[in-house]
């Protein structure tokens, strides 16, 4: 038998099964560059369509705060009502184009994660036959392997092997960690824009509404005056029976389970709003929206939707912090842990706010001080109503709430839902939503107070 020419096929066949393998690995790596060469492209449009429709609102807004300086007249109400309506047409475009790029994140972070996933098993792969052979190695003493080896180059080369064996478990052990730190990450990241996800659904139907309320109030007002000046003059003198209406009218938080008269509830947040520096206006406001975004406000079980799910996100120091905070919560307050509520454990992440603030057990107990200094509560409770305005008034003042300014406010009411992240179109969007009730609600109190 030839061995010489036996060695040269096999050496030909190692040549061409590298040869295919690389090939294969390059024309793998050139559809991969080009899928997201045409990813990014997308991405960018996307980016681009939603910067052009924010540039067209902020238009608007400039348009809708000059209106309002001039003298008040029928014809200033509706170009009002026509901007706002414009404005909030666009805003429902923002955010469907908010949805596609935040769809097309979820879809990009799920292969990410599956293609770490198949990186990870294929690591394990190979780290378990290299574990094996080293395993065989170690069974052989150093006397057999002289024996076996026959020449002392021979020798030398089988432990060059042990030694890249050993070197090649180390590398794969490291590679798997670092993989796991990855997958980690980007699990983390997917649950982020999850949750960015139910946000910008939750806020389009709120867009959606608030358009027809605006379509509404346009329409009445054009059929009560019949274009007549003094008509509308006369309408906007409230009548006595009109006043007691919205002050008894309700506000309700639905999701918490808050019912109150508006008169009620302005009186609240004008406390809370007078201890803080916050427009009672804008604190209704923020509260409104909360509120109607609140799938998962309440329902919830501080074991299973708060403790539970961080122990299931291997985050025990997390599940323990936040468990220690609830129990001593509600130890102070002399409740029931099992029986308060809190909010349930969505699909993209944990549980556990309380109350209408929608204040984590930790989070409370930093504010707890601040909060019975103001409403004079010791201690104070996250479920009672008093105690939760104050508590967000707070918070919405550290991020600038308290300017009164369209600004401050808009940066405050991204920060309460984002916090670092306020910039991004779901903060935006959320902010937008809370000064347009904000602005709903600063109507409705300068009719009750005569302003």
């Amino acid at each position: 038998m030839n061995f010489s020419k036996i060695k040269n096929i096999t050496l030909l066949l190692k040549i061409s099964s590298s040869f295919l393998l690389i090939l294969g690995v390059f024309i793998f790596a050139l559809n991969t560059a080009q899928a997201q060469e045409s990813t990014e492209k997308t991405k960018e449009e996307l980016r681009s369509q939603l910067a052009e429709v924010e540039a067209q609102i902020q238009e608007y807004d400039a348009k809708i705060s000059e209106t309002k300086k001039e003298q008040s007249s029928l014809k200033r109400e509706v170009s009002v009502l026509n901007n706002q309506i414009y404005k909030q047409q666009l805003e429902i475009k923002a955010l469907n184009l908010s949805l596609l790029e935040v769809e097309d994140g979820i879809s990009e972070k799920n292969q990410e994660i599956l293609d770490l996933d198949v990186d990870l098993d294929q690591k394990k792969l190979l780290l378990e036959e290299a574990i094996l052979q080293l395993n065989k190695y170690d069974k052989v003493s150093w006397f057999e392997l002289i024996l076996k080896g026959g020449n002392l180059s021979d020798v030398l080369g089988q432990i060059q092997s042990i030694y890249q064996l050993q070197k090649q478990v180390n590398t794969f052990i490291q590679s798997i960690d670092e993989l796991k730190e990855n997958l980690e990450s980007e699990k983390i990241s997917l649950n982020d824009k999850k949750r960015d996800l139910v946000r910008l659904q939750s806020l389009g139907s709120l867009q959606r509404s608030s358009l027809e309320r605006k379509k509404t109030e346009k329409n009445q007002l054009i059929q009560k005056t019949k274009g007549n000046e003094q008509k509308y003059q006369s309408l906007k003198k409230l009548s006595a029976k009109e006043i007691t209406t919205i002050k008894q009218q309700l506000y309700k938080l639905e999701s918490v389970g808050v019912a109150m008269s508006f008169e009620e509830a302005y009186e609240k947040a004008k406390f809370a709003g007078e201890k803080t520096g916050i427009r009672p206006a804008f604190i209704l406001g923020i509260f409104q929206v909360e509120s109607k975004m609140g799938t998962y406000i309440g329902g919830g079980n501080w074991q299973k939707d708060l403790y539970q799910c961080y122990i299931n996100l291997r985050k025990r120091s997390r599940a323990e912090q936040e468990k220690k905070a609830f129990l001593e919560i509600t130890s102070s307050l002399g409740l029931n842990p099992d029986s308060m509520p809190v909010s349930k454990k969505p699909y993209y992440g944990c549980g556990g706010a309380m109350g209408a603030a929608q204040f984590l057990p930790s989070t409370w107990l930093g504010y707890k001080n601040q909060i019975m200094s103001l409403t004079g509560h010791n201690p104070p409770s996250p479920w009672n109503i008093e105690d939760a305005f104050v508590a967000s008034s707070i918070l919405l003042a550290n991020n600038g709430a308290n300017s009164r300014t369209t600004a401050g406010e808009r940066e405050a009411a991204g920060r309460y839902i984002a916090g670092g992240n306020w910039k991004k179109s779901v903060a935006q969007s959320y902010a937008r939503q809370v000064l347009e009730w904000a602005d709903f609600y600063q109507g409705q109190i300068d009719a009750i107070t005569g302003n």
